[in-house]
């Protein structure tokens, strides 16, 4: 791990004595065949202390789609931050900023306004330093889990930019759909699809360049998943 610098998540295996993250089981000593509890295995707890914001997950939980959305949308979020911290400029941070800003208000929209401020108030600072400070402070941004009232307050967001295009058909039949995403009914995916049709149609390139309508590649979206799995 001392060599290692361009991780941007982990998936470990669950239960293993080695790579469990919470259900390694602990014995009090050497001879003692009883476990005395659960905990980090010995590789698990090296990765928590030095990667501590790092998304990190082991292969059941990830069975949960949630659980395995927010894995991937953060270790995708912090792959894109990793290639602004090469570059070093702050122009790469500020369209970073721009292009992320409706996936950073689902997870928490204080943080997103003061990571705004972290890159408004750069002002003579060092490129490097403005870059590092963000970076710190958007990975403990990305750590929570979104909430779907959350992902309804971006959302709603973005249909205002449609207001004048969108017949009141449209908009009733969008309102229902999250209403049904709120109420567990349908996946997040379905809705997104919706909106995702009306930006292509309407051409709108600001929700367009938005990480948060594609945060990861498709093809690593498993539609069929119900939502089964490890507990989040």
């Amino acid at each position: 791990l001392g060599g290692l610098n361009d991780a941007d998540g982990f998936i470990l295996k669950s239960r293993s004595p080695s790579c469990g993250i919470k259900d390694a089981k602990e014995f009090p000593d050497a001879d003692n065949e009883i476990a005395s509890g659960k905990g980090a295995g010995l590789f698990a707890a090296k990765v928590l202390e030095k990667f501590p914001h790092l998304p990190a997950e082991d292969e059941g939980r990830l069975l949960n789609f949630r659980v395995r959305e927010n894995f991937l949308t953060r270790v995708y979020a912090l792959a894109r931050f990793r290639e602004v911290r090469k570059a070093g400029t702050m122009r790469g941070l500020v369209r970073f900023q721009a292009e992320n800003k409706l996936l950073l208000m689902t997870h928490n929209q204080n943080e997103m306004r003061a990571l705004g401020r972290i890159v408004a108030n750069a002002r003579s600072r060092p490129p490097e330093s403005v870059i590092d400070e963000y970076g710190e402070r958007l990975a403990k941004t990305l750590a929570p889990l979104p909430r779907r009232a959350s992902n309804v307050n971006v959302l709603m967001h973005a249909m205002g930019y449609f207001r004048n295009e969108l017949t009141g058909k449209e908009k009733a039949y969008f309102l229902s759909l999250l209403d049904d995403f709120k109420r567990e009914r349908i996946p997040l995916s379905a809705v997104i699809t919706v909106m995702g049709s009306w930006i292509v149609k309407y051409g709108e390139e600001y929700l367009e360049a938005q990480t948060y309508f594609r945060p990861y590649p498709p093809e690593l979206m498993e539609l069929g998943d119900s939502g089964k799995g490890r507990d989040i």
